[in-house]
């Protein structure tokens, strides 16, 4: 009765729902393992390895990974503040690896030691359903031990783990107020589909009707998320968030695919098809990616990439990735095995660099790069943004940019801050009003940026920056981007041109019209560099033995300014190295006038 009366429940959630794209054949599911791998997948996982170098190189890190876990004890149900999201991360991993091992290489051990990490969690009391992100995750790693090691555990074992999947996984769904990630436009609506999917799927033969229902809800939902990628292919969040909202996005849809032989209609999307791109050329010269919004720094191989180019036939869409497995840099990922899945589909030997050097998208977070090469760690990149602050894990930064001129990074963005360590502080860390005291933490307001700031004031949370114009030519690189909305109440009109020279020298002029009384502008750029006051117009950064210009072309104009350290709270991370330079003007009520700066090696 109690299992009758959760299928009706969760029908009628699911009467409000617009219909899914496509309807799912259910009546010819595949067999275990269905989840992932279709037919021939695991043969030609096993035989990837002797055909490629990169590929015997991924499948050695998971395998030596799976062994240290043999040893070790099953997870614990340990929140850190409101979280349980590590703990379910680190189940979804050895899971993950450890039956992708057995799978592989027939070793018991493997399976055995997936077992009993399957029932620990299965004994946790709720796996933390309040924060669903953990549920989402946990559900989909036991999902995949459960259907990858069906044929191996004993009748007890999967009767335990499919409850568990059933009562503290699909169940957890049916309550609202913890499951909003159904009306989400973010990572959580992927996330948290795709776990309740894989759950769904893995013991569909369980409770098939309430199984089939909770499908077709996720699947009825996962468009909202699936728009932030319109009109171009990029993702608002940014790199990392990337690699955590597209990565489950296509766990879910290569699920459907092995299960049901259907995309449900994802891949006809044409802007989600050209995301992997976004991802290209987010990574810099350097190795490092442009971080804004809430990501770090690092760049690395990105396994959910490998899906897109499977799926496309197009190998350079992962030449990037690869090179960077060729440098032994080999993520630690908990969805690493999905490389050895996706890549065994591919002529990895065709894997040619791209050829276009700048990028654009529109969309929620607008944004131009350019690449002067794809070869050395001393080509040029310069990227820019748009957007505004009162988006998902936004920072006030529209108009900011980095630049990297012969193998140095000379302006930076700080990128993300630890969440528990604000919200054990007490920050309203998600309140996203411009009165937030969110916008008070150093590298999320807009005062690490590399942009301006009238009179002191926090940017408008609505305002949305566009680019309205941006060039490719060999003489003229870079993007228009009108902040007049970012500043609204401090000037008329404010518009930065952001150029590169034919010698990849980067000029900046903004465009301003400023507001009905006097106004105090700050010109700022973060940096890691040794910086140096020249002259009133003239800043000399140094690092790594080079040195660059940052000069005000408005003589008399402006004063060149290093600003002292930052003076963080308690419990703010203390960024190491930076400093931040810049120009400070004094505008009438009412002057226009175009803010000219460049940065150019030293003569």
């Amino acid at each position: 009765m109690k299992r009758f009366i959760s299928v009706m429940l969760l029908f009628g959630l699911f009467v409000a729902l617009p219909a899914a794209g496509q309807t799912l054949d259910y009546d010819n599911v595949a067999p275990h393992p269905r989840l992932l791998l279709r037919s021939g997948d695991a043969e030609a996982m096993r035989a990837l390895p002797s055909k490629s170098a990169n590929a015997r190189a991924v499948h050695e890190r998971i395998i030596a990974e799976a062994d240290k876990m043999l040893s070790a004890e099953p997870v614990r149900r340990e929140m850190t503040g409101r979280r349980l999201l590590s703990v379910s991360r680190e189940a979804l991993r050895r899971i993950f690896y450890l039956s992708y091992a057995h799978v592989v290489t027939a070793d018991d051990r493997y399976a055995a030691r997936a077992e009993r990490e399957m029932l620990a969690v299965c004994e946790f009391a709720d796996w933390n359903p309040s924060h669903f992100l953990d549920v989402g995750e946990m559900t989909m790693a036991v999902a995949i031990g459960y259907d990858w090691l069906y044929g191996r555990l004993s009748r007890r074992s999967r009767s335990i783990i499919g409850t568990a999947i059933y009562e503290k996984g699909l169940r957890a769904s049916e309550n609202d107020r913890h499951a909003w990630f159904f009306r989400a436009e973010n990572n959580w609506n992927q996330v948290c589909n795709a776990g309740m999917i894989f759950g769904a799927l893995a013991t569909l033969e369980r409770s098939p009707e309430y199984c089939k229902a909770l499908i077709d809800r996720c699947v009825a939902s996962n468009p909202t998320a699936q728009r932030a990628y319109d009109p171009d292919g990029g993702y608002p969040e940014g790199y990392g968030y990337w690699d955590y909202g597209t990565g489950f996005e296509v766990m879910l849809v290569a699920a459907l695919q092995s299960a049901l032989g259907t995309d449900a209609g994802i891949t006809s999307q044409k802007s989600f098809m050209r995301t992997a791109e976004f991802m290209t050329y987010m990574t810099a010269p350097s190795g490092r990616c442009y971080n804004f919004y809430d990501s770090g720094a690092g760049a690395g191989c990105v396994p959910a990439k490998y899906w897109f180019a499977r799926q496309t036939g197009d190998a350079s869409t992962v030449a990037v990735d690869e090179k960077f497995i060729e440098a032994g840099k080999i993520p630690n990922d908990r969805l690493l095995p999905v490389y050895m899945i996706f890549a065994s589909g591919l002529d990895l030997s065709k894997s040619n660099l791209p050829k276009r050097r700048a990028w654009f998208c529109g969309g929620i977070a607008p944004l131009f790069i350019y690449r002067g090469g794809w070869t050395s760690a001393d080509d040029t990149y310069f990227a820019i943004k748009g957007g505004r602050a009162g988006s998902n894990h936004a920072h006030m930064d529209a108009g900011s940019f980095i630049y990297e001129y012969d193998g140095v990074r000379w302006a930076v963005d700080l990128g993300q801050h630890d969440y528990n360590r604000l919200e054990q502080a007490g920050v309203d860390l998600w309140n996203m009003k411009r009165d937030s005291p969110r916008w008070e933490i150093f590298r999320i307001g807009p005062d690490s940026h590399n942009t301006l700031m009238f009179n002191g004031n926090r940017h408008d949370v609505d305002g949305q920056a566009e680019i309205v114009r941006h060039f490719d030519a060999p003489r003229r690189k870079g993007a228009v981007v009108d902040l007049t909305p970012t500043f609204a109440g401090d000037a008329r009109r404010v518009v930065r041109t952001a150029e590169l020279d034919k010698n990849d020298w980067l000029t900046l002029t903004d465009h301003i019209e400023n507001g009905a009384r006097e106004s105090t502008v700050e010109w700022k750029m973060a940096t890691e560099a040794e910086a140096e006051i020249v002259d009133s117009g003239t800043i000399r950064l140094t690092q790594d033995g080079k040195s660059l210009d940052v000069k005000l072309r408005n003589r008399g104009a402006g004063e060149a300014v290093v600003w002292p350290d930052h003076e963080y709270k308690p419990f703010e991370i203390k960024d190491k190295n930076i400093r931040r330079i810049g120009f400070v003007m004094r505008l009438k009520a009412g002057e226009t006038v175009d803010v000219v700066v460049t940065l150019a090696p030293s003569k």
